[in-house]
């Protein structure tokens, strides 16, 4: 299994929030709920992230359901996201960074723009239900200029490479943890 699959297996399992195997429209905007009851806010207050996540669903997500069973199963999705990264990258980017700055929003308390390590760890603790210890240890792999904050950029770049690196060393592999 390559480098790539291993984190797109890891994505896969992150997505899915009912561990059924299988990915449905719930399941992806379900982590804008799960962030709000994380952090203590009204289900309006991710409206953003949720469209996103809608959107990430319709656009992307959906057409990888090559069965038209109304799921996503860990082929399928492993199969299409490869194939929609060499098609279609422009395009998923946009989304995905739409998702990304939508989550860096919520997640940035004290509004200067960036995430402290604090507030990545309580941010994808809170959406992906991961312990802190994983995600502390992903900050720093990610804090590329070692300021001790996550600009929007080293965040976008580290989602980036996550979903197309095949190099094991890449920074970008930490944003779920270790591998």
């Amino acid at each position: 299994m390559s480098v790539l699959d291993v984190k797109l297996d890891r994505s896969f399992d992150v997505f899915d929030a009912d561990r059924d195997g299988r990915l449905e429209k719930s399941d992806v905007t379900g982590l804008s709920d799960r962030l709000a009851e994380s952090l203590g806010c009204a289900p309006d207050a991710v409206a953003t992230l949720r469209e996103s996540l809608a959107d990430l669903w319709d656009t992307v997500f959906q057409r990888m359901d090559k069965n038209d069973d109304g799921a996503v199963d860990r082929q399928e999705f492993r199969a299409a996201f490869r194939a929609r990264i060499v098609t279609d990258q422009n395009r998923i980017w946009e989304r995905i960074r739409n998702m990304s700055n939508a989550w860096t929003e919520l997640g940035d308390r004290d509004g200067d723009g960036m995430l402290s390590r604090d507030e990545y760890t309580s941010l994808l603790h809170g959406m992906f239900r991961l312990p802190r210890e994983v995600f502390d240890e992903a900050f720093n792999g990610l804090d590329v200029d070692g300021d001790g904050q996550l600009s929007r950029v080293e965040i976008s770049s580290a989602m980036k490479e996550y979903y197309t690196s095949e190099d094991y060393s890449a920074r970008g592999n930490h944003f779920f943890g270790r591998l």
